[in-house]
């Protein structure tokens, strides 16, 4: 697994309500900096897991979690 430094991170999660749609959901990650411009696509059934934590240096606590 690589770790990747950029100047600015997407994140987009998008339902899919058309007719039959191949997935329930996209999940776009964008990344930019100044040299280089990426994105990542995922699909899925099941609704994403949302997480945001906080690492402090000695422990990494849970700040906003979601899933339904």
């Amino acid at each position: 697994m690589a770790i990747i430094k950029t100047d600015e991170i997407e994140i987009e999660i998008q339902k899919q309500t058309m007719d039959k749609p191949g997935s329930n959901y996209l999940i776009l990650i964008k990344s930019e900096d100044a040299n280089n411009n990426l994105l990542k696509l995922f699909t899925s059934n099941k609704k994403p897991i949302i997480k945001f934590t906080e690492d402090n240096g000695n422990i990494v606590k849970n700040n906003f979690f979601c899933k339904q």
